[in-house]
């Protein structure tokens, strides 16, 4: 469990006889003070360990080793001797839409959509521990701009899982976190759906899936399809989850370009004009994928054109991809509102990603699709996609 929070900086390397310009990859350093160990009123001496260390010249030396996690660990295990489960480690997962259709607008002002959602390899890490207080949880991260408190949707799903069930279990958490927010990725509705299967964990499974799975509607129109096993055709809000078998090999790469700026989802859904947006059937979209994989004419997404009235330069960087590439990608399109564009049949960006200053600051990361086994949660790749640049904005 990392001590703290931290910043996140690029670095940029110089060239080397890598075809690559230079790679920017973040950096992370202390941010003062942590909000979770003083919210757990840490003493710091207690997080340290004094080692004497004798040095060639026979002087005595005194070196000071930050310690955290092994603090943290003694810490949970006082908790309670009995649980059955005092820490739990998840990989929490993205997806992107294959397709995404807007069918039309609803009386409570959501849209009804049909789209084929697909969990990816890219993901962050949630670190559960028990904790003492009876009163509240504590959340740290290793970057800032996320939110800590009942802001954040872990939270909430705690909250949820208390609510129903009575559990009055609280914990540590530790968000690692991986997956830029504002991307149209889902991350922290993945990252809600992972804190109902731990608090459910933690509690002896006191819910089933599908009733987890009921629950996390009432938190967001994501939730629901990370209980799926991976690949899901949605309808309604999104909350409605058929779940159906991988319609593509799971070994088909993708690269994932986000620049810096997001797209609000709300902006978006108020330049949708359904009068403008694709006629065919999303069944039809569906069977054809499952029959001849993705390709280019399958791949629509009817927020697409909004999202480009929103910022067109995202307009320009997906239309740069598609030139680019050559016939590289299978496909190239936005997922869900945006702003992250995805080349489906190649982990590589195109090279102008690189060359040019304007894209500097892009998030870039490889994926393949994941899926996951019936009554267990996703686990994460051996060789999880290791992102160049990590951007975090206001909220998840």
């Amino acid at each position: 469990m990392a001590s703290s929070h931290f910043l996140c900086s690029n670095h940029t390397f110089p060239t080397s006889q890598n075809p690559f310009r230079a790679i920017h990859l973040p950096q992370f350093r202390p941010n003062g003070s942590s909000n979770f160990h003083s919210n757990l009123h840490f003493q710091r001496p207690q997080l340290v360990k004094l080692r004497t260390v004798v040095s060639h010249s026979s002087k005595k030396q005194l070196e000071i080793v930050y310690d955290p996690d092994e603090r943290i660990n003694k810490l949970a295990d006082v908790v309670d001797k009995d649980a059955p489960l005092s820490r739990l480690t998840l990989f929490s997962p993205c997806k992107i839409n294959v397709f995404l259709r807007i069918t039309n607008k609803r009386e409570d002002g959501y849209h009804d959509l049909a789209s084929l959602f697909q969990v990816i390899s890219l993901g962050d890490i949630l670190k559960f521990s028990l904790s003492p207080s009876n009163t509240k949880d504590a959340l740290s991260t290793n970057v800032s701009g996320v939110p800590l408190d009942d802001r954040n949707l872990i939270i909430k799903a705690l909250n949820l899982y208390r609510k129903k069930t009575g559990t009055e279990k609280f914990f540590w958490i530790h968000l690692d976190k991986r997956v830029p927010t504002g991307a149209g990725l889902g991350g922290g509705s993945s990252n809600a759906a992972t804190a109902l299967w731990a608090a459910n964990q933690f509690s002896g499974c006191l819910a089933s899936e599908k009733e987890l799975q009921e629950w996390s509607s009432e938190i967001g129109s994501d939730v629901p399809f990370f209980f799926s096993q991976g690949a899901a055709y949605c309808t309604g809000r999104g909350e409605v989850v058929e779940n159906i078998p991988p319609p593509v090999s799971l070994d088909v790469p993708m690269v994932l370009i986000k620049p810096q700026q997001a797209c609000s989802t709300a902006e978006v859904y108020k330049r949708l004009r359904l009068d403008q947006t694709s006629n065919i059937d999303p069944s039809i979209l569906l069977e054809r994928i499952s029959r001849n994989g993705i390709s280019q004419d399958v791949c629509i997404n009817d927020l697409e054109p909004p999202a480009f009235e929103v910022l067109p330069s995202l307009k320009r960087l997906k239309q740069r991809i598609t030139a680019a590439g050559r016939g590289e990608y299978d496909a190239v399109f936005m997922s869900g509102s945006g702003s992250t564009i995805v080349g489906i049949g190649s982990p590589d960006p195109p090279q102008f990603v690189y060359d040019d200053d304007e894209y500097r600051d892009v998030f870039l990361a490889d994926a393949y699709f994941l899926t996951r086994e019936a009554n267990e949660w996703y686990k994460e790749p051996a060789s999880s996609p290791s992102p160049s640049h990590l951007l975090v904005s206001e909220s998840v």
